[in-house]
């Protein structure tokens, strides 16, 4: 007979406050009460004979044996997840959903390459994509929440395995005006002293990292500005002056064509406001 301490509920509510750090933000998630979930991560804990969590003022933390039970237990409650998911698909003519983590662009190059074939190729499989940055995405994929994730390096989290799957190019994208504007190949010399934005989320905290490896140095401080800004506008700003940022080729490719919508035979437009 199945252990209802352990059902798919009860794990969640583990895994969640192992990702959020607090059973608080866990209930206000889930729209529950803490109480609820305190009780349902206890009755887990009554079950395995020992804490999984460290309780302290700031929030909680996972105990040595949480983290081992929880990295076995969020492998199995993915994989009854997918299943239950599969036969709700299959019912409605489907074949399956596919979660895939990005924090690369879909524009050009491998990725968007590949994703378009396997969409051609695979026709009744939903491709559901989420953007955040490359930690999270991992987060997400060591919970179950996402199928793959495409990030830089080789990580190899916790019972998933990774694989190298290409290579690109690095672009510093500089406004028109720009006395660097034009040039067929920039040096890191010539970018060192100038002012870089990059976002708060996607890949922003990546190339951060790999500017301060890249340029940083005895006595010298790079002047990185971050912004909570999406990729379009972050583009926008470096072409109004505001700072050089980088990007890879996957993020020059392009889009078929822009075409007005219209609305009764006239041209629709989207009123913006500001306050």
């Amino acid at each position: 007979m199945p252990d209802p301490t352990l059902d798919l509920r009860n794990l969640r509510y583990v895994i969640l406050a192992a990702e959020r750090g607090s059973f608080r933000r866990v209930a206000a998630e889930l729209g529950v009460d803490q109480s609820t979930v305190s009780r349902r991560i206890q009755l887990v804990e009554r079950r395995l004979g020992v804490p999984i969590f460290e309780r302290y003022s700031g929030g909680v933390c996972l105990t040595p044996a949480g983290e081992m039970f929880l990295r076995d237990a969020t492998i199995g409650a993915h994989h009854l997840r997918r299943a239950v998911q599969a036969v709700t698909c299959l019912k409605r003519g489907g074949q399956g959903v596919l979660r895939i983590g990005l924090f690369v662009s879909l524009a050009g190059g491998f990725l968007g390459e590949s994703v378009e074939r396997y969409q051609e190729q695979y026709e009744g499989i939903d491709l559901q994509f989420e953007e955040n940055t490359a930690e999270r995405n991992l987060s997400r994929l060591i919970g179950g929440e996402l199928d793959v994730a495409f990030v830089t390096g080789m990580p190899v989290p916790a019972g998933c395995e990774a694989l190298q799957l290409w290579e690109e190019r690095i672009f510093v994208a500089v406004p028109s005006s720009h006395s660097l504007s034009g040039q067929t190949e920039v040096s890191w010399g010539d970018i060192a002293k100038e002012r870089f934005i990059l976002s708060a989320g996607g890949p922003g905290p990546e190339i951060h990292d790999y500017l301060i490896k890249r340029l940083s140095a005895p006595g010298f401080r790079l002047d990185i500005r971050i912004h909570r800004v999406g990729r379009e506008n972050l583009m926008n700003m470096v072409a109004r002056g505001f700072g050089l940022t980088l990007t890879t080729a996957s993020t020059l490719g392009s889009v078929d064509k822009f075409e007005p919508v219209s609305c009764g035979g006239e041209v629709d437009h989207a009123q913006k406001a500001g306050g």
